[in-house]
């Protein structure tokens, strides 16, 4: 009884949760970032992963983007996939767990707009501070929805902490909860150290639920709850230009030359920058092959996440550099 009054209280507080997409205008064109979503490369050891970006562009035919990570790098799209009424979803070839501050969008035709990008949400309690990464793959077929989300926990206690796939619970719109299917070994955490960044899996998942938050410890008096809507909001210009630097700094990221129609069917398969670590053979793939791999990779991920119970957890493989788990970037995006 607990548990169900406890879900009908999260269901009601996320019925109040109000979405936070990103805005950004010239006077002329409008455009809003609604959310992105990652999926990994068919090698295991790629040092890339895609990033999908959900875009709404008003006022304009087509634009040009520029995404920029925290070490101001700056990736342009690989692939455009034209929506409806003005929306499209926009692939970047991105090095794997980056974290992103700043989207530069460029209508065709008008002035750059500098759009800062999502912080990352957290939540905490007296012992610890949980932070959520984001969607890392997202399985569905004409039954379920498999998903996977990346997390690190940050013990900032003075005892040992075990953190497990166990303590993790995905919420849907209605509040109904699913564990996890997958997930790494349990992992005991020294005092003010964190974890690396985690995977969890979810599978079994209704094609009419939407993941809307995160739980650790579900049901206990010292719960953590991230509310995905209500806990995305942007970075600020501090964050994004620095502590003396406004908006005006951002012109200093230079816009590509060519405009890639969001109709033309020629301009979806761009080539993308490829990093001089790549072989040969990688870079003759597009990033269209590349996603195309990836399909089949989730398609067997799937019959394997299928014959897995939460009693028979698997580690989950990750990579996590050392500049990604630095305390600058812990405290800022």
């Amino acid at each position: 009884m607990r548990i169900i009054v406890l879900a009908l209280m999260l269901a009601l507080a996320l019925g109040t949760a109000q979405a936070t997409p990103l805005q950004g205008g010239d006077g002329n064109a409008t455009v809003v970032l609604f959310g992105a979503t990652r999926t990994p490369l068919e090698d295991e050891n790629a040092t890339q992963e895609i990033l999908k970006v959900d875009v709404g562009l008003m006022g304009a035919e087509n634009a040009t983007y520029q995404l920029v990570d925290d070490h101001n790098n700056i990736y342009l799209p690989g692939l455009y996939k034209p929506l409806s009424s003005g929306k499209q979803t926009v692939y970047f070839l991105t090095t794997k767990d980056s974290l992103f501050k700043l989207l530069n969008v460029t209508p065709a035709g008008g002035k750059p707009i500098y759009i800062n990008w999502w912080a990352t949400p957290k939540g905490s309690n007296d012992r610890m501070v949980l932070r959520y990464y984001g969607i890392t793959d997202w399985l569905i077929n004409p039954d379920e929805q498999g998903i996977v989300v990346q997390v690190r926990v940050q013990n900032n206690g003075t005892q040992k902490l075990i953190v497990s796939p166990e303590n993790f619970t995905l919420m849907d719109q209605w509040g109904w909860p699913y564990r996890p299917t997958l997930g790494f070994d349990p992992e005991i955490v020294e005092p003010q150290k964190p974890t690396s960044r985690v995977l969890l899996g979810f599978t079994g998942i209704s094609l009419l639920s939407r993941p809307v938050a995160l739980a650790y410890d579900y049901g206990a008096s010292n719960q953590i709850v991230i509310l995905f809507e209500r806990d995305y909001v942007p970075l600020s210009d501090e964050l994004v230009y620095g502590a003396n630097a406004t908006k005006s700094a951002a012109a200093i990221v230079p816009a590509p030359a060519a405009v890639l129609p969001t109709s033309n069917p020629a301009a979806q398969n761009v080539a993308v920058p490829v990093p001089a670590n790549e072989t040969k053979e990688t870079k003759k793939l597009s990033i269209k092959d590349k996603l195309a791999a990836s399909k089949a990779r989730l398609a067997a991920t799937k019959v394997s996440l299928d014959k897995k119970t939460p009693d028979t957890n698997v580690t989950a493989n990750t990579s996590s550099n050392a500049s990604n788990s630095s305390s600058s970037i812990s405290t800022g995006l």
